[in-house]
């Protein structure tokens, strides 16, 4: 009987926390950012996708398949590409892309949000079963006016299949861009909560580092340190790369808020090679006339256009929407480029970066935190996460159940102190041991090799350390290292073997570290 009674106390317990955690039944969509939703070539135009035509990422990204032509819309070629999935494509659904790239990277927030409640939309026409977890996919290449109204238009359609008054709005990294600028252009009531995750609102330098060096994103990790001329032949017509060029507002330091210091080190943004730091006015100028080799320079109607767009969601009203934003921190990201002039024969300028930011990896913090230039009151900091973990960390769900509560809770004290630095990282605090500065990947030598080379690397700590080398399309070719390395120097030697000639890349990964470099094999 003891027992019995046990049981019904712990039911009532169970059932009046469940009540007071209860979701507000409200739909939530998901707007992920650049680069973050597939893209396909139909090559047949039926509608029916399919691995062999998947242009982003897929081997079709190296044809040139996603191009457009200067006016930044239009294609450069003969070719149908659409943003998967497509409703009613039974064999490429949302759960199918959540396994692949780009979208593995969001599987951690969709799989957090189905384990509480949420069930997520299956892509047909049949929206009985209770849908209430929606993603967005758009055409990221394009200009984000562009995007934001047919993300308008989804909320329509979202609000339509399920019979709701209103949706909570989550928008990533360039995914948050084009939610705000839906919300400046279209209908806020629709939305009762919009939450911002890693999002430059105020730009990001390693936009410059992409299109005038050629790095793609971190998230890409086998790429990460790489430049590819690829990237920088497609991002020369993108509106969306250009609209995430930092703004006026990334260079004003009079916009410093909260406890953070050493604001000053965003005015190193841009160097010139003499030297020289830019403001704002006079990077646009410089990459007006920036020179550059082997591709077309820079697009000046479509850098032009992006400094109007950038003025036209610098300030928004949010009207009733409950603004949230989580910002990511403790990583060491990219805040500053310098051009490296090129020499005889050809002189080709290429880009120095420099990781001396505190941030995402991705986003700094000054930028990711500022909304209409001021620092909303929810505004959270969640530490240790790079960009694209960031949605699926279990810190950042937390908040989300929180705010999508009925009744909400918008109190999370653990995440509201800012960091005390623009600067400052500290990858461990009891030792106060900077990764960046600790650990090392030398360049191999020789290089070029055939067949061996020598690759060299420095552990500060103890760390699970492993070195894998890839071939151009990422594919792993080697094991190098993969096991637990204590303090010191060390060196491997790698042989090619049977591999054919050219580039390849190594990458060295221990805990938080990562750094991956280039090396050619000629035979």
């Amino acid at each position: 009987m003891k027992f019995l009674y046990f049981i019904i106390l712990t039911n009532l317990l169970f059932n009046t926390f469940c009540f007071s955690q209860a979701l507000d039944s409200l739909p939530v969509i998901y707007v992920p950012g650049i680069m973050g939703s597939p893209l396909y070539d139909d090559l047949n135009n039926n509608n029916q996708l399919i691995p062999d035509e998947k242009s982003w990422f897929g081997i079709q990204f190296f044809t040139g398949s996603l191009l457009l032509q200067p006016n930044g819309v239009d294609p450069n070629g003969s070719y149908n590409i659409k943003v998967a999935p497509l409703r009613n494509d039974a064999a490429n659904t949302l759960r199918n892309e959540l396994e692949d790239v780009p979208m593995d990277l969001f599987k951690g927030f969709f799989n957090n949000m189905e384990a509480s409640g949420y069930l997520l939309d299956d892509y047909d026409d049949d929206h009985s079963e209770g849908e209430n977890l929606f993603c967005f996919t758009y055409d990221w290449r394009k200009n984000n006016v562009t995007n934001a109204e047919l993300l308008s238009n989804f909320i329509d359609s979202v609000l339509a299949w399920t019979g709701a008054v209103q949706v909570n709005l989550v928008g990533h990294s360039m995914g948050g861009t084009v939610s705000k600028t839906c919300i400046k252009q279209f209908d806020k009531s629709r939305i009762k909560n919009m939450v911002f995750i890693g999002t430059p609102h105020l730009g990001a330098p390693e936009v410059l580092t992409v299109m005038l060096k050629g790095k793609l994103f971190e998230w890409l990790n086998f790429v990460n340190e790489i430049e590819w001329l690829t990237a920088r032949v497609l991002a020369r017509n993108l509106p969306s790369c250009y609209q995430m060029i930092p703004s006026s507002s990334y260079f004003d330091l009079n916009l410093k808020n909260g406890v953070s210091t050493d604001i000053g080190i965003y005015s190193e943004c841009f160097q010139l090679p003499n030297g020289n730091y830019v403001n704002h006015s006079q990077l646009i100028s410089y990459l007006t006339t920036y020179q550059s080799c082997l591709v077309e320079n820079l697009n000046i109607a479509l850098l032009n256009s992006s400094e109007i767009f950038k003025e036209l969601i610098d300030t928004v009203d949010f009207g009733n929407i409950e603004v949230v934003n989580i910002v990511g921190h403790n990583q060491w990201t990219i805040g500053k480029n310098r051009v490296i002039a090129g020499g005889p024969p050809f002189y080709c300028n290429t880009i120095e970066y420099s990781r001396n930011l505190n941030g995402d990896f991705t986003v700094p913090v000054r930028s990711a935190e500022l909304i209409n230039n001021m620092i909303f009151e929810h505004t959270y900091y969640i530490p240790g996460f790079i960009h694209s973990d960031l949605p699926g960390s279990q810190q950042t769900l937390e908040i989300l159940l929180g705010i999508f509560a009925d009744p909400p809770n918008y109190n999370f004290p653990q995440y509201s102190a800012p960091p005390v630095s623009y600067k400052d990282v500290t990858v461990n605090v009891e030792n106060e041991f900077d990764f960046r500065k600790s650990f090392n990947l030398s360049q191999n030598y020789p290089n070029p090799f055939n067949p061996h080379t020598t690759i060299k690397y420095e552990v500060p700590i103890a760390a699970s350390v492993s070195l894998k080398v890839f071939d151009v399309l990422g594919r792993e070719v080697a094991t190098l290292i993969n096991e637990e390395k204590s303090v010191g120097s060390y060196e491997i030697t790698f042989y090619a073997g049977n591999l054919p000639s050219g580039a390849y890349f190594y990458q060295l990964k221990a805990d938080s570290f990562i750094e991956t470099k280039r090396m050619i094999l000629m035979k």
